[in-house]
């Protein structure tokens, strides 16, 4: 069993003092009193007080012990109410082992199973119309929402599914139209043959529900989802033939954007780069993008990279080719300073770029300019260039957050902005982040970053960015990196799972999180007054 990690000790010899105050007639709480950071310079320079600028910023520190919740701390959770664990109890239809995780339903080799290969199925093209008060009920008398209700189900007073006789079943018989009216109906609605006699193979083999799964539980709680349909079919091809077809489907959307180029292929563990550039720079492209995989999946969870099949990364040689491929394969317009794209959930999963140009050596030196005052700071001036890896991290950490679970937004862009900026080695775009994030403490960090946290609804761009990174920053810092991933775990449970997981993870509600990153922001973005 895993033993969770418990959360961590607010007190005066960690990075924050919290205090609890009480006054007759006044109920108790909690006060940030000192934020303890090492001193930070006043200017705003990313390059000084190692803000965001470590080799890797997710590597483990060798024989770190985890940081605990001090008996001071406990004394101040009294008197207020538990907050619920973070983690969600297993959905009706699965069991849990003893630390709360789902348990995988198991079945025999070789034998089919109902929740990866039939209830896709059923849910993608049968329920919607068989459920209480809809014709398939109503008019056919067949419940599929659950295993149990399908399994007594009739139609025209026989068995929908006689198990071992998919012959005598009438839901074999209606979906092969051997039996009207043929299913699902509609126009030009039909099962393929392959989820026909998918359908007729489980009925033959017994129409058994996999093992641990609950017979009373809609179908639809356990039901695969499409990407993990297709991760379960990709399973089965060898890697060779994988990755022959990730390049296939490649050339072809290259093909598709200029088919005058002919691009450089090179392929890692876990990417395929396509780009109009030396083997060198291909080969350097994907060493980066392995080592900020690696930093993602320490800083959320090993799953956080499940994709199946490797990642295809088109580097686009100019913005004109970009604009090209986002309007065939996305069916959309460029917006104005757009640089990216990604599609993770797609079969052959992509991250799309236009090449902001030079080798990576070139474009990861900053100039030096004329500094100015900002944000309470004074803040160097520097030439913003961006660069290849850059883009990329950017766009591959947003798309791989948003696909973990229901992360929200805030997460998944500041997380790619933290992570892009190891691989740009800094720059200016990430000076005016912080300055941007320091205007807004100004201007009532409570606020401003409710609002992030709520989605950004209402908020620029330019503001929803430099607030989510400003977040990341924070909770990524050498003081909270330890709990990083278990907050970020917890926020893949929803957005609406915040003041959970921050009282799970951190102890402390959510005015006081917000208190003491609002802190953080005064003391490393700017001059704490």
């Amino acid at each position: 069993m895993n033993r969770r990690v418990p959360p961590k000790s607010l007190d005066t010899t960690g990075v924050m003092t919290m205090r609890i105050t009480s006054r007759l007639g006044v109920s108790a709480g909690l006060v940030v009193l000192a934020v303890c950071f090492a001193p930070i310079p006043e200017a705003l320079e990313p390059a000084l007080a190692g803000l965001a600028m470590a080799q890797d910023p997710f590597e483990p520190e060798p024989g770190a012990a985890r940081p605990s919740r001090s008996r001071s701390s406990k004394k101040a959770q009294r008197g207020r109410t538990k907050a619920a664990p973070s983690r969600e109890a297993a959905p009706a239809g699965e069991s849990a082992d003893a630390s709360g995780a789902r348990a995988e339903p198991k079945t025999e080799p070789g034998e089919l199973s109902f929740s990866k290969e039939i209830a896709p199925i059923l849910v993608a093209n049968c329920a919607g119309c068989h459920r209480p008060g809809r014709p398939g009920v109503e008019r056919g008398k067949l419940d599929l929402t659950t295993y149990e209700n399908m399994m007594r189900g009739a139609t025209g007073g026989s068995l929908a599914v006689v198990a071992g006789k998919p012959e005598e079943s009438h839901m074999v018989l209606r979906i092969k139209g051997e039996e009207t009216p043929r299913m699902p109906q509609g126009n030009d609605v039909s099962l393929s043959n392959e989820a026909i006699g998918r359908i007729e193979s489980w009925i033959k083999a017994g129409a058994r529900l996999d093992p641990g799964l609950n017979p009373q539980a809609e179908i639809a709680s356990y039901a695969a989802s499409p990407e993990e349909v297709e991760r379960d079919r990709l399973a089965q091809l060898s890697p060779d033939e994988r990755e022959r077809r990730v390049e296939e489907a490649g050339l072809e959307r290259w093909g598709k954007t200029n088919p005058d180029l002919k691009p450089e292929i090179a392929s890692s563990e876990h990417f395929v780069v396509f780009g109009v550039m030396s083997k060198g720079r291909a080969a350097a492209t994907l060493k980066t993008m392995e080592a900020m995989l690696g930093q993602l999946q320490r800083a959320i969870s090993p799953d956080v990279a499940k994709w199946g099949e490797k990642v295809s990364l088109y580097v686009l040689p100019d913005e004109k080719d970009y604009v090209e491929f986002i309007r065939s394969f996305k069916r959309r317009e460029v917006a104005v300073g757009e640089l990216g794209d990604h599609d993770l959930k797609t079969p052959q999963p992509y991250v799309v770029i236009a090449d902001p140009g030079g080798e990576e050596s070139e474009a990861a030196s900053p100039r030096r300019g004329a500094s100015r005052k900002r944000g309470g700071a004074d803040a160097p001036e520097l030439e913003e260039r961006r660069t290849t890896t850059g883009i990329l991290t950017e766009q591959l950490v947003e798309a791989a957050v948003l696909a973990y679970g229901k992360s929200p937004n805030w997460l998944a862009e500041g997380l790619g902005l933290y992570l892009a900026e190891q691989a740009e080695r800094g720059g200016s775009r990430y000076q005016r982040l912080r300055a941007a994030a320091f205007d807004a403490f100004r201007q009532g960090w409570t606020t401003k970053a409710t609002e992030t946290l709520g989605g950004g609804r209402g908020m620029t761009a330019d503001e929803f960015q430099a607030i989510s990174f400003a977040l990341v920053e924070c909770l990524a810092s050498p003081q909270y990196q330890r709990l990083f991933p278990e907050f970020a775990k917890g926020m893949s449970q929803g957005a609406e799972k915040l003041d959970d997981v921050v009282n799970e993870v951190y102890g402390v509600p959510r005015d006081v999180f917000l208190n003491v990153t609002g802190e953080w922001i005064a003391t490393a973005y700017g001059r704490v007054r």
